[in-house]
């Protein structure tokens, strides 16, 4: 009789971990882990204006220097902090800002750029102004065509790669 309560306790307790393990990004922990291995391409397509037409660099899997960085990457988005969903989807289209994108062998694609918060300003009229503010050390994460909400991840070593544009890389 004592057995039933535990049993069912630990039952619970399994599906909600395999649960929580199946999804792609869970606020209890990061994005699923990534392998080297996962990754089919990844690229860095720099801050556009306008019209303008951003600038892409593709990563050379035979350049070590290359490899390493994206090793770094991987490493860091496994070990970064969820701190929350964010407001903002990450987008490649428009005056966007720059942003690193992995296109794994599984189909998926995951993009990250740093993260923004909204500062809205109301005015005397009646008017608002809305800002997009850096949040210090943290990135965004979204997998692009995922039910999945974008979310913010702790990273100062990703923030750094992408705030640089990977300027030393190519």
């Amino acid at each position: 009789t004592c057995a039933l309560p535990i049993l069912t306790i630990g039952l619970i307790l399994c599906m909600v971990f395999v649960m929580g393990c199946s999804k792609g990004i869970s606020l209890t922990n990061t994005i699923k882990v990534l392998k080297s291995e996962d990754i089919k391409s990844a690229k860095i397509e720099l801050s556009s204006a306008g019209g303008m037409t951003a600038k892409t660099y593709t990563f050379d899997f035979n350049n070590s220097k290359q490899t390493k960085i994206l090793e770094d990457v991987i490493k860091y988005l496994n070990l970064g902090k969820v701190q929350g969903y964010s407001d903002e989807k990450v987008t490649n289209k428009g005056g966007s800002p720059t942003l690193l994108i992995l296109v794994l062998k599984d189909g998926s694609v995951i993009n990250i750029q740093s993260a923004v918060r909204d500062k809205v300003t109301k005015f005397p009229d009646g008017s608002t102004e809305i800002a997009k503010l850096p949040i210090p050390s943290e990135v965004t994460i979204n997998i692009i065509n995922s039910n999945e909400k974008p979310i913010r991840i702790l990273s100062p070593e990703i923030k750094k790669l992408i705030d640089s544009g990977y300027k030393n890389i190519f």
